[in-house]
């Protein structure tokens, strides 16, 4: 009888511990389903375009920093409205800020400008735009990163922009002579500063080697690009010289001569040093972005290594509204009051003009100008299927 009933505990026991782990399996499988789906709607962005970085060869461009070693924001504190928007951006291209406080300029004493800056003409908002990217460069040499990335609060970005930037690294490593970089620098570290974010940048008059990308379809044509007068670009006589590589639909990536405005920029640790080194400790008679751009010149200073892509590949957002939210350096007395729609100057497929149906979790983004659309371009894609072309360098 003991052994019966021992027997018949055994069996039971058995059949409790297979039904036990087959339960396991199955609700592990349905767990795992649920999660890939949630994993799948919160990155909708990252996941088509992790595999055409990984095929590049550029896969570290995947990671939180989109392949520099750190990224900052820099914004006003009481410009909550600006952090909301970008920290909501940023959070659909999977990516981490760390974000700065501008600076007041009254806050700034005299005693601490440098030399040449007082009696200069810069105004007290320019200067407090100057020492909020100061301190962040002595941050990047504090904390001795390789590279990082620096945002305006404004910054906009296409939603491929993952895509855009293994092109633009290939670009400059080709530029630099700088294809054995290793995989952990995918843009390389032999240059100061990348001005991927600005509103104009140009090359040379007598610059040959640009690195072209033909029949972007994040390029918008001319006739829609600005508000600026001059965006510059290659030179007419290059651009005479090569008809083939039309301006309308080519992105060039070259060797900068010049830059402006600093929707965003990235550094090498040896760049941020010299900046700090020339328009801190040296002197300042110019905006940041104007005194930067003289280094990239050469330009009475030493010339540092300076290397953009032309359109620029992160722009500035206006927020629909009056003009005089816009900026806190320009206050546009005069036009303050002036009301206009949102905007989003040179981003085809702009992540903020998609905002709304990037949290609707919609599978398509629009083109800003889908009523119109470039031949080379299109109204409408899927994020993460853009077909994104590969460039060339040509002498």
């Amino acid at each position: 009888m003991t052994v019966a009933l021992s027997r018949f505990t055994s069996k039971t026991v058995l059949k409790l511990v297979a039904a036990a782990i087959c339960s396991y399996v199955v609700f592990s499988i349905l767990l795992a389903d649920r999660e890939v789906y949630y994993s799948t709607t919160k990155s909708v962005l990252r996941a088509g375009q992790n595999q055409l970085v990984k095929e590049n060869g550029f896969d570290r461009i995947n990671n939180e920093t989109l392949g520099f070693q750190h990224i900052y924001a820099i914004g006003m504190p009481e410009r909550s409205d600006k952090r909301d928007y970008l920290t909501l951006a940023a959070s659909f291209l999977g990516i981490n800020v760390d974000w700065r406080d501008g600076v007041y300029p009254d806050s700034i004493t005299e005693k601490a400008y440098p030399e040449r800056l007082s009696g200069s003409g810069v105004k007290p908002a320019a200067i407090g735009c100057w020492r909020a990217h100061m301190n962040t460069l002595i941050d990047i040499v504090q904390n001795q990163y390789a590279t990082a990335l620096i945002l305006e609060d404004d910054a906009d970005w296409d939603v491929s922009l993952r895509q855009q930037l293994a092109e633009f690294a290939r670009g400059v490593r080709t530029l630099t002579n700088n294809q054995a970089e290793s995989k952990k620098a995918p843009y390389g570290t032999n240059w100061d500063i990348l001005w991927v974010g600005g509103c104009a940048s140009g090359a040379k008059k007598n610059e040959t080697d640009f690195y072209v990308i033909p029949k972007d379809p994040t390029v918008p044509n001319t006739k829609i690009r600005g508000p600026w007068e001059s965006e510059a670009g290659p030179s007419d006589q290059w651009m005479k010289k090569h008809p083939e590589w039309p301006i309308d639909s080519t992105r060039y990536i070259y060797r900068a001569n010049m830059g402006c405005c600093t929707f965003g920029y990235a550094v090498t640790l040896e760049g941020a040093r010299r900046i700090l080194a020339e328009l801190s400790v040296n002197y300042l008679n110019l905006p940041v972005d104007n005194a930067m751009s003289d280094l990239c010149a050469g330009s009475n200073r030493p010339r540092i290594r300076c290397y953009a892509p032309f359109p620029n590949l992160i722009g500035t957002f206006r927020a629909r509204g009056y003009v005089s939210r816009d900026s806190d350096i320009d206050q546009w007395e005069d036009r303050k009051f002036e009301y206009h729609d949102a905007q989003a100057y040179n981003m085809v497929f702009s992540t903020r003009l998609n905002i709304h149906r990037l949290v609707a979790g919609e599978k398509t983004v629009y083109n800003q100008w889908r009523e119109t659309p470039d031949p080379w371009s299109k109204a409408e894609i899927k994020p993460g299927e853009l077909e994104y072309p590969r460039g060339i360098l040509v002498h």
